[in-house]
């Protein structure tokens, strides 16, 4: 079966006044102690797979879970193996008769199966109850406890909202009024996925990194849109939770980053092939992803100019800048402004749009054109020391550079491959530009001592060295590529 749940982590602040919110006479309350298998390389955790054997009050559940096609939704396979005396034996006979499970441990596991062993355990108690919202039962499950394995030991405190009856977007309504009320943030992690961790002395996972996404032919292109932004909502949120969580490294802020980039511009480009579109979603993604850009930035003038500064005034500053810009940054990511919105985007990509049925192709082909009219209109308009218009000409051209491979997925990529290294000369100019120009804004909005100034006069030079290669790459697109029909 296919299980539908959000799961949020609660400030200190908040907690007691959610636990009353559960009423505990309106509540049940369950012990929760749980065995989680895998082999001894993780294979099951890296498929995205996790087995666990719980007990659950008096009785023994062993469960399968598997990722599902969005953070939303996940397999769930259930067995009650009853009231037992003792803990039992790990049971894999019980899937024969479930060929979806079966196959997800074959996929996983291959012919590793006798190789799973115990690697940690939970110990939860869990505030239970069931609330109807709007004509939907949304199980509320307060979990409290800890995971554990044989030398560590992590807390848990997290609050799950389960879709037991109704829609989806009730349940997400229902969410973000909780998310308003007591500051909830959203994590995507799972307890299997932070046992893992703890058994391998690992404080986060890998950063999830973006997949190449291509068309379907067949689809409508609101359908097409819909499946867009849901793979970009699987990139940004693992990121976005270890950001949340003060556990990232620099490869989540980049990926998180990246993943807001993608969004922003799908939901730019893309709006009219779908009916569910807000056009404010563009625009706040645009100012949350220039926080993102803002610290990258300023590190990337650190890496590279810090050296050149004579005043130490100067480069303390620049510190002082990133250390404000990081802070603001890990504030940002779980405000409830956020959260509501990753909960809007969640929604929209599992909507399907009945008003819009417009042919893919079509749709493709409108918008690519439409973009090199745009292109050209800001070519006609730009000179080599006009910075406003070469900042929005470089915007073009990223934009184009963005949607050029996924638009072109449905023609013979053989008659585009030289249209693609003339945009690609043309991007890699755009973004030095940007780089420059950014790190030149920054240096006139600072107070420089006068053996800084020649920095200033260094980045103007190169800033308009980039600008001419950026004309220049932008032209020589526009002449080769040909009309795509």
């Amino acid at each position: 079966m296919v299980e539908v749940e959000l799961k949020f982590q609660i400030p200190a602040a908040r907690r007691n006044a959610l636990l009353k919110a559960l009423d505990p006479k309106k509540s049940q309350q369950i012990q929760l102690q749980a065995k989680y298998y895998d082999t001894e390389d993780r294979l099951l955790s890296k498929n995205g797979v996790a087995l666990r054997q719980r007990l659950e009050g008096t009785r023994w559940v062993q469960t399968l879970k598997a990722a599902g096609k969005s953070h939303i939704e996940r397999f769930e396979h259930n067995h009650d193996l009853g009231e037992l005396e003792q803990t039992p034996e790990l049971d894999l006979s019980i899937y024969s008769n479930a060929p979806e499970a079966q196959a997800l441990l074959n996929n996983a596991l291959g012919g590793q199966l006798q190789q799973l062993k115990l690697q940690f355990e939970t110990d939860i108690t869990r505030t239970l109850r069931v609330i109807d919202y709007e004509n939907t039962a949304i199980e509320v499950a307060l979990d409290v406890g800890a995971i554990r394995t044989s030398d560590a030991e992590q807390d848990i405190h997290e609050v799950e909202f389960e879709l037991k009856s109704g829609s989806i977007e009730q349940l997400l309504a229902f969410s973000f009024e909780w998310v308003k009320k007591y500051h909830l943030w959203l994590d995507v992690r799972s307890k299997a996925e932070s046992g893992n961790l703890l058994a391998t002395g690992q404080k986060v996972s890998p950063a999830v990194v973006s997949k190449e996404f291509q068309l379907s032919k067949k689809d409508h292109a609101s359908k097409a849109l819909a499946q867009l932004v849901a793979q970009q909502m699987q990139h940004l949120l693992p990121n976005i939770a270890a950001i949340s969580a003060q556990v990232a490294d620099k490869a989540h802020i980049e990926q998180a980053q990246q993943a807001l980039n993608h969004l922003h511009l799908s939901l730019l480009l893309f709006k009219d092939w779908h009916s569910g579109v807000s056009d404010k979603w563009a625009h706040q993604l645009e100012a949350f992803k220039k926080q993102f850009e803002h610290l990258q930035h300023l590190q990337h003038m650190q890496s590279t100019l810090a050296a050149f500064l004579q005043n130490p005034t100067t480069a303390e500053n620049l510190s002082r800048d990133i250390l404000y810009a990081q802070e603001k940054l890990g504030n940002l990511v779980k405000s409830t402004q956020n959260v509501h919105h990753y909960l809007e985007l969640l929604i929209f990509s599992l909507t399907e749009d009945t008003k819009r049925t417009q042919d893919l192709r079509n749709a493709a082909q409108a918008t690519l054109q439409q973009q090199y009219k745009t292109l050209q209109e800001q070519m006609n308009q730009t000179e080599v020391h006009d910075f406003e218009q070469l900042d929005q000409l470089a915007s073009r051209i990223q934009e184009l550079k963005f949607s050029f491979p996924i638009l072109t997925s449905i023609y013979d990529v053989k008659n585009l491959q030289k249209y693609s290294k003339a945009l690609n000369d043309a991007q890699l100019a755009a973004t030095e530009y940007q780089t420059l120009a950014s790190s030149a804004v920054y240096i006139q909005q600072t107070e420089l001592e006068a053996s800084d100034w020649f920095v200033l006069g260094w980045l103007t030079a190169k800033q308009e060295v980039y600008a001419q290669r950026l004309l220049e790459a932008t032209e020589q697109f526009l002449v080769s590529r040909k009309l795509i029909k």
